[in-house]
């Protein structure tokens, strides 16, 4: 009799504290939701227009800040493409921005280069060769490429700084065809110095490289991995050993990409190297995760300290990559050790210097990855409660808000994936989120 009391006063206040909670997760919500409905600031447009200023109050939100980490809820969509243009054109032309970085990969992004910069070429091969996999496919990335070498020529004849393009992702996103992209890069660029050693490496490489099945995530074969790492430091080596011909052959900054296109071929071995076959479950997985979210971070850090002291940077990739926290959610319920998302050590470099925007819809249409019913309490169904269907959110003075600060201090499900739930800490994963109510496809070229 003593045990079934114990066990029912046990699960009685077990009850009491759970309504507790769920009471006070109302009213945090609830007085969130009402602190938004005074702060929101309602956009006209998703779209490049020629009147901006409902983009105003983000000049002062981001203020001095020289990195703005701007996420998408998916990739394939219309609205976060058309965004990305219209917020990138708003920081240059308006705040001085400098470059963008893209979730591409670094090597692809030294052939949209000479285009980009120089006017080499046209944009369409540019935007093909210079954007990896799916990034490509839209003509939203196409007019950004155009719009940045339009912008390029003015500056030039105006004498004022070129914007440059970054892909921060490993060569192909660390697909198995990424280490083959990284060494003809670099034996490419070796060549211009002494194709002799170029050509000796690339015949040692044989098809090791280019042979394999390259269009999936995967653990390389064991010989074309030790082929790919020997190779690597060989011509590192001989890209050291011809440093000043090469300089004098393209230019000093040709020389820093090539060699840190040799930085993201280590970054993709080392990845790679501990990548399970396609379908290991996802414990196998998490380690490349957090090893790719690194190198990512690694190298959003390598372009803004290749801009300079003046240089500011506008960082676009999956909100799953930008926000500030470790992902965890359904799919990471078993992991003990989650994985890092890439905006952690970026918050931890730059601090207040990172300005972290997610993007996040209600729902979506025409054929995209359906999304659920919106979660009671979660990021979305609360934005949608404030009634506007495209706005922007500062949350970090909600944080001085007594009543705010209890929904924003509770960990909430979003869905990073559309169909993806994450749980998130927002007073410390995001700095403000750009709310659009339904997501549309981009439509591929």
């Amino acid at each position: 009799m003593k045990w079934k009391f114990l066990a029912t006063a046990a699960r009685a206040a077990l009850g009491a504290i759970l309504l507790v909670y769920s009471t006070v997760g109302h009213c945090g919500e609830d007085g969130f939701a009402k602190w938004a409905a005074t702060h929101a600031v309602p956009l006209t447009t998703v779209e490049s227009a020629s009147n901006d200023s409902d983009l105003l109050p983000l000049e002062s939100a981001i203020g001095t800040a020289r990195v703005v980490a701007l996420g998408e809820p998916m990739h394939g969509a219309r609205e976060p493409l058309a965004f990305r243009n219209r917020l990138i054109r708003f920081l240059v032309e308006r705040m001085g921005f400098t470059a963008i970085a893209l979730e591409s990969g670094f090597t692809e992004s030294i052939s949209a280069r000479p285009f980009i910069e120089r006017g080499d070429g046209d944009a369409e091969t540019a935007t093909r060769t210079g954007l990896s996999g799916w990034l490509g496919r839209y003509p939203q990335s196409r007019e950004l490429i155009q719009w940045m070498r339009d912008y390029n020529a003015a500056a030039a004849s105006a004498g004022h700084h070129r914007i440059r393009l970054y892909g921060f992702d490993m060569p192909d996103g660390g697909r198995k065809d990424g280490p083959w992209l990284a060494m003809d890069s670099a034996l490419t660029f070796l060549a211009r110095a002494d194709p002799t050693a170029a050509n000796k490496i690339r015949v040692s490489l044989g098809d090791s490289l280019s042979g394999i099945d390259a269009s999936q995530f995967g653990p390389l074969p064991a010989d074309a991995r030790v082929k790919f790492e020997t190779s690597l430091e060989a011509v590192a080596k001989a890209i050291q050993k011809s440093r000043k011909s090469l300089i004098a052959n393209s230019s000093d900054d040709d020389y820093r990409w090539a060699v840190h296109n040799l930085d993201a071929a280590r970054q993709l071995a080392k990845c790679l190297a501990i990548t399970p076959p396609p379908g290991a479950g996802m414990r196998l997985w998490v380690g490349t995760m957090t090893c790719r979210d690194s190198a990512m971070a690694e190298n959003v850090e390598w372009a803004l300290k290749n801009e300079g002291r003046q240089g500011r940077l506008l960082v676009f990739g999956h909100d799953g990559h930008v926000m500030s926290t470790r992902e965890d959610g359904r799919r990471m319920a078993s992991i003990k050790e989650k994985p890092l998302l890439m905006g952690l050590p970026l918050r931890r470099e730059y601090g207040k210097d990172l300005y972290i925007i997610a993007m996040v819809c209600a729902t979506t249409s025409g054929g995209l990855i359906t999304s659920k019913p919106l979660e009671e309490g979660s990021v979305e169904s609360t934005l949608a409660s404030v009634g506007l269907p495209l706005m922007f959110l500062d949350v970090r003075t909600a944080r001085q808000n007594q009543d705010a600060l209890p929904w924003l201090s509770t960990r909430r499900s979003i869905d990073a994936n559309v169909s993806a739930q994450m749980l998130i800490t927002l007073s410390t994963a995001v700095d403000a989120f750009v709310f659009v109510n339904t997501l549309t496809p981009a439509v591929s070229n």
